[in-house]
């Protein structure tokens, strides 16, 4: 990510992404409402993977997935991969993605969470005997309702600052 032409904000939008995934709720909150935290990388990620393709490599992608593995204390790579490819679906169509309605967009981003909670799901049950629960579909329902205020949150940001 070249930091000209607004790469700063590339790379500030990441790193408040990986903020937010490991921001805890007080003690207070119910325990469920934990369920509900979107996979806000993955969001962010995909924004910038269909608006400037040309700006988010994929080695670039798979070290920040190595950070978040470190951030998260997951499996080494396990987030890579699925960043890795959660991009490489936004590039392969991200021109007819970009011809979708935000509402078909947002469908899209609920099959790649829900992938990609699988893949973490499975990868981190492969490895521990943790049980699997209906909390495997509410992170990425609630991505898929926040992607709509994250897309137009983002796009006035990039047209705003002029990232190119």
């Amino acid at each position: 990510m070249n930091p000209g032409n607004g790469g700063w904000v590339i790379g500030l939008s990441l790193l408040a992404a990986m903020i937010l995934g490991v921001f805890h709720l007080p003690e207070w909150a119910p325990a469920w409402l934990a369920w509900l935290r979107p996979n806000w990388l993955l969001l962010v990620l995909f924004f910038w993977a269909i608006e400037l393709p040309h700006r988010v490599g994929l080695i670039a992608v798979w070290v920040l997935g190595l950070l978040v593995d470190v951030l998260y204390a997951e499996p080494l790579g396990l987030n890579g991969f699925v960043l890795a490819g959660v991009t490489y679906v936004a590039w392969r169509f991200f021109e007819r993605v970009r011809m979708y309605s935000v509402l078909q967009q947002a469908m899209l981003v609920f099959a790649l969470a829900l992938s990609a909670e699988f893949l973490r799901v499975f990868a981190i049950g492969l490895a521990s005997e943790r049980a699997w629960g209906w909390s495997v579909l509410t992170s990425p329902l609630v991505t898929m309702c926040l992607w709509p205020f994250l897309f137009l949150l983002m796009l006035r940001i990039r047209t705003g600052i002029r990232v190119e």
